[in-house]
């Protein structure tokens, strides 16, 4: 199936409307990826404040989940207050971490206080202690603790992030078949496209008024390699896995042709991949999700989803091929009849993009809006808020008259 839009269900999460509040807590960190979009400007936010945007959220956004981000949220004094304080709210505490201050103890408190899931963000740039100069490979072994650390305590789901730079985009495969051969333990895998501004051949204009580009933590004087894009990702991840297609999407704001989300789930069993969800089932699962609990959906609760997925194998083909996989395995080894079937969600994001007149083609629908200043704005860019006062512009340097 080719990478089309038409082919695709596209999500009807608005800014109104949202399966994802994303909570911003503290932006004081424990190690320092590159790449990361935050920077240490206030510290920890008091717990009246979280809870009044939590508050605000629940009011504006309709979310199904609050992502608790930062910085590091771990490290925050008051987290697990935060997370109580979510669940209360009938919405989904998911903690976006880089795991380092994660212990067993730790994991056994948060669930107790409501925890949901974990996003454990993990990849070969991020300076990681005990973890420098390692390959997306290696890294596989730092996944696997977390990913059992988490099973052993249980009820509480997990998804990788990685992300994904021009040197390791050929890693991808390594990546996938680790959490394919976990597909019982870990519920999804999201990578995420690297992006950056460059210093040495650009301005930034707030208004008409040149700000300083190097303030900002996302920047850096050059970068000569082209950025990955998520077409590009999705093609490794088929070559790789040829029954995996993404069924849903986000589009960009500037430009038609840009898939700012890709989002799917591959079916199948600690043996094998039979297929992927498709279109139609995405659609389902979105009206159904917010016809019966008021809210769209973004994270699967339950990956072990069991045979009943292929009950809509009628209306979708893609369900209707993985069921033939399924039927074609079980032929040829009858014990699986009786083995889990699981659905294990496969995202794609592709970070904001520079266009040659200075704006940015962001997320249409942006899930990981954040409150600052009483407004809902894009997370990844709230350092232009705190810096500068809002949203800049970036244009290329004049070139010097030569005398």
């Amino acid at each position: 199936m080719a990478l089309e839009k038409r082919n695709l269900y596209r999500f009807p999460w608005s800014m109104n409307d949202n399966p994802i509040a994303w909570l911003e807590i503290t932006d004081i960190c424990n190690i320092h990826c590159e790449g990361c979009y935050r920077q240490h400007l206030t510290g920890h936010k008091p717990l009246d404040q979280v809870k009044e945007e939590i508050l605000f959220f629940k009011k504006w956004r309709n979310p199904d989940n609050v992502s608790i981000a930062g910085g590091e949220p771990l490290i925050h004094p008051q987290i697990m207050e935060i997370v109580a304080f979510i669940a209360e709210q009938g919405i989904k505490p998911i903690v976006l971490t880089n795991g380092v201050a994660l212990t067993p103890e730790l994991l056994r408190e948060l669930k107790r206080a409501g925890l949901a899931g974990f996003t454990i963000h993990i990849d070969s740039h991020q300076n990681r202690p005990r973890w420098l100069d390692k390959t997306e490979k290696d890294l596989n072994e730092l996944r696997q603790h977390f990913a059992d650390m988490i099973a052993v305590q249980g009820g509480v789901y997990v998804i990788f992030n990685s992300t994904v730079y021009p040197s390791t985009f050929h890693e991808i495969p390594d990546v996938l078949h680790w959490g394919q051969a976990n597909i019982d333990r870990v519920h999804g895998l999201v990578f995420i496209t690297y992006r950056t501004a460059t210093t040495d051949d650009s301005v930034a204009l707030y208004g008409d008024q040149e700000v300083d580009l190097g303030k900002l933590s996302y920047t850096r004087e050059s970068f000569d390699e082209k950025f990955v894009t998520s077409s590009e990702v999705y093609q490794i991840l088929k070559d790789t896995c040829p029954e995996y297609e993404p069924s849903g999407y986000l589009g960009g704001t500037l430009r038609y042709d840009s898939f700012k989300w890709l989002a799917g789930a591959v079916i199948g069993s600690k043996h094998d991949v039979y297929g992927s969800m498709g279109k139609q089932t995405m659609e389902v699962v979105q009206a159904g999700h917010h016809l019966l609990r008021g809210t769209y959906l973004a994270y699967l609760s339950e990956s072990k989803i069991g045979r009943k997925i292929f009950l809509l194998l009628p209306w979708d083909r893609t369900v209707r091929q993985a069921a033939r996989n399924w039927w074609r395995d079980v032929v040829q080894h009858p014990g699986r009849f009786f083995e889990s079937v699981y659905l294990q969600s496969i995202g794609i994001i592709q970070g904001p993009d520079l266009l040659p007149d200075g704006r940015a083609d962001m997320c249409d629908s942006c899930p990981d809006m954040t409150v600052y200043d009483g407004k809902l704005i894009n997370s990844c860019r709230m350092d232009e808020y705190r810096l500068f006062g809002g949203f800049i512009s970036i244009a290329e340097k004049a070139e010097e008259a030569v005398g």
